[in-house]
């Protein structure tokens, strides 16, 4: 029984030699791998996201083509002009007697020719072409409130990307030093047990533990080229591109700010709502272009027409030409009981838009709220990180005193610096934690 227990115990030992071996190496080409980073720094991100992002160029597009529109929509208060023109070739016509009796073949021309050039002008529409420009002016201003929002969308991830790497860059610096301890330290038990000074499980204990420290660069390793290239994409820049962030000091604002100051920025600043006014606006010009199919229309005609040879009688051999000009006055009386429903659903539009205004107006204001709440929360937690750090520290070095002289366990050992591992993670996530909801609460107030 305790030859099977040994040799179980061997095997589970050569087992995790073979995996911290395997993992060595996986470490090993994916640390190679960071070799090779583009450093970058947060201003240039943005700035390459403003430049290259995909969802800023459909809405810049946008734009371009509600300004397409505009224009369009400008040019029904120019003149229309028409030209037609008819050639005709006719053959000689026959005149019968009775029913298909006899027949006499008239000489008649063999080809007509008609040349007429119309020219309208609209003078009064009832305010529908106004109605109608002023519409597309609004619609264009909502697509570049479109514009604005989706770039700030834009900083904002570009943002929470970048430091979401740099908080995986650190804490592979923070493990790397760790890792390096028990280094030292496994090549000082292999010399104590063999010397019988400790147990073989005490190494065991100690290469699990680096082993545990490797999968967790290599997962941090991971995780720094999916950031990378969601952050890639964002920019435009090569999918493959593995990026380094470049910190720069003074991001955190000096002065702070009460809730009413940071909701009077949002209400003030944020494009949502500027979009959410406009879209009242432009359901009271859609009433407005519905009302104008009351009112009478007026225009202003003239036609010239040329024809050869002349259809009147005596002139057939002569050419005729012939010019009017003149107003043309048309009112649809219908409207007057068939726009009804149509004015009644553009007044429910108006009042739908301005209950959507208050919505976006209170999502804002939560979103303020929560922002200021966060951000407020992280910066407070911050010093008791540090403290927690501080005393993993002091915690690490009377254990590691007590254990240089015998007097604690690996166990112990372990579980400190394991402490002091998480306890310093979890300040390098806390100090980018803050810059993150600082970010997020300028967005917030529209400022970003």
């Amino acid at each position: 029984m305790m030859t099977n227990f040994i040799k179980k115990k061997i095997k589970i030992y050569f087992l995790l030699v073979t995996l911290f071996c395997s993992g060595k190496s996986v470490i090993y080409s994916q640390q190679n791998d960071l070799n090779n980073t583009r450093p970058i720094q947060l201003e240039e991100a943005i700035q390459l996201g403003i430049q290259n992002n995909r969802q800023l160029k459909v809405a810049n597009t946008n734009v371009a083509i509600a300004n397409e529109d505009l224009s369009q929509a400008k040019i029904s208060k120019a003149p229309r002009f028409g030209l037609n023109i008819d050639y005709n070739y006719i053959g000689n016509p026959k005149i019968f007697e009775g029913f298909y009796d006899k027949s006499v073949t008239v000489d008649y021309f063999d080809y007509q020719t008609v040349g007429t050039l119309v020219a309208s002008m609209p003078l009064y529409y009832g305010g529908l072409i106004k109605n109608k420009i002023e519409s597309q002016k609004l619609v264009t201003q909502i697509q570049e409130t479109v514009v604005k929002m989706t770039e700030a969308e834009v900083k904002l991830a570009i943002t929470q990307q970048f430091f979401t790497l740099e908080k995986l860059y650190q804490q592979i610096e923070v493990t790397k030093q760790n890792i390096s301890n028990t280094e030292l330290r496994i090549k000082q038990l292999k010399s104590r047990v063999e010397n019988g000074q400790n147990l073989k499980s005490d190494l065991l204990r100690t290469e699990l533990q680096q082993s545990n420290f490797q999968v967790s660069v290599f997962q941090d390793v991971n995780n720094i080229k999916l950031v990378s290239n969601y952050l890639d994409i964002l920019i435009g820049l090569p999918t493959d591109t593995v990026l380094k962030p470049v910190l720069v000091e003074n991001i955190l604002p000096s002065k702070e700010l009460t809730i009413e100051e940071i909701l009077a920025e949002a209400y003030q600043n944020r494009y949502e709502i500027k979009q959410s006014e406009i879209n009242v606006k432009l359901y009271e010009s859609f009433l407005n272009s519905t009302k104008s199919g009351f009112k009478p229309n007026l225009s202003a005609n003239f036609i010239f027409n040329s024809q050869y040879p002349a259809q009147w009688p005596n002139f057939t051999n002569n050419t005729l030409n012939f010019w009017a000009a003149g107003l043309s006055l048309s009112w649809d009386i219908s409207s007057f009981y068939n726009l009804k429903h149509r004015v009644g659903s553009d007044k429910l539009q108006i009042d739908k838009s301005n209950t959507q205004l208050q919505i976006v107006k209170d999502e804002i204001d939560k979103e303020v709220k929560k922002a200021t709440v966060r951000y407020a929360e992280t910066k407070k937690n911050i010093p008791t990180f540090l403290k927690n750090v501080e005393l993993a520290q002091n915690h690490y070095k009377i254990i590691k005193s007590r254990y240089d002289n015998d007097f604690a366990l690996i166990s112990d050992m372990v579980d400190a610096e394991v402490q002091l591992n998480s306890a310093k993670i979890s300040l390098i996530n806390a100090n980018l934690d803050l810059i993150i909801q600082f970010y997020s609460l300028k967005y917030a107030m529209g400022k970003l």
